[in-house]
């Protein structure tokens, strides 16, 4: 690969700057929809493709010889044959964006060669932006009670099961960005979604959890990888080091039960 195909400082800070100006964005958006009194459905999409249109427009000035994919965007299949992909959820969580709630996140990521190596996850609702340029770093937890995040349709299914295996609390919310980001600061100890989910949910959560020194894998401990003809990844465990090998354990019980 060229030198210059390499990702560098300036991928990490603009990753950052540009989760945390959309995420500024989309809540004075939010804040404004509910002043006038908006729908949900209209708030939810002016909020995706106003992000989306953004986002892609600065990217595209940034790095005009990168790859762009953003959920929001089309998918032409070219990107495969790049090796620098900026990965883009402008607005995950849109759903509870909509009605209000702070459940959401902008997600911004540069792939390399299938690897999630830059990162930025900016969620005012978690109250700062989290990413590779700036990684949190949460202190301690051992010895408290595990908190164990996973979405709302999971919260029955393998998000009961790990609280019980870790004699855990389980908090179900919104939005993979939103829910990294917690245990990247220190608000939770596991994230966990055993089943798939697209590439432009995970890759920006993923290499920022990465950076914050957190374990990030599929379910059976596998390593992520981005950038495919499929753009799902088949499961997200993010975990507090001290507590993977319990958490992988027991999602391996879960799965062969």
């Amino acid at each position: 690969m060229l030198e210059d195909e390499q990702d560098n400082p300036d991928d990490h800070r603009l990753a950052h700057e540009l989760a945390d100006q959309a995420a500024s964005r989309l809540l004075t958006l939010q804040k404004e929809s509910a002043a006038v009194g908006r729908n949900r459905w209209e708030t939810e999409k002016d909020g995706d493709r106003s992000s989306h249109l953004w986002l892609i427009d600065k990217l595209a000035a940034a790095r005009p010889n990168d790859t762009l994919f953003s959920e929001e965007g089309n998918d032409d299949l070219g990107r495969l044959k790049a090796s620098r992909v900026w990965i883009i959820d402008p607005l995950d969580g849109s759903a509870s964006f909509g009605v209000g709630t702070p459940e959401w996140a902008v997600h911004v990521a540069l792939v390399i060669d299938g690897v999630a190596e830059v990162g930025a996850v900016g969620s005012p609702g978690v109250g700062e932006v989290v990413s590779t340029y700036r990684p949190s770093t949460p202190p301690s937890t051992e010895g408290r009670t595990p908190i164990i995040v996973t979405g709302r349709t999971r919260a029955s299914n393998d998000g009961q099961w790990l609280a019980h295996a870790l004699e855990g609390e389980l908090v179900a919310c919104s939005s993979a960005g939103f829910k990294s980001a917690l245990v990247a600061t220190g608000a939770a100890d596991v994230y966990v979604h055993d089943s798939p989910l697209y590439e432009w949910d995970v890759a920006g959560p993923a290499a920022m959890a990465r950076a914050s020194g957190l374990d990030v894998s599929g379910a059976a401990g596998e390593p992520l990888v981005f950038n495919k003809a499929r753009p799902v990844v088949e499961s997200l465990v993010i975990t507090r080091p001290h507590l993977t090998e319990a958490v992988l354990a027991s999602l391996s019980e879960r799965r062969s039960g």
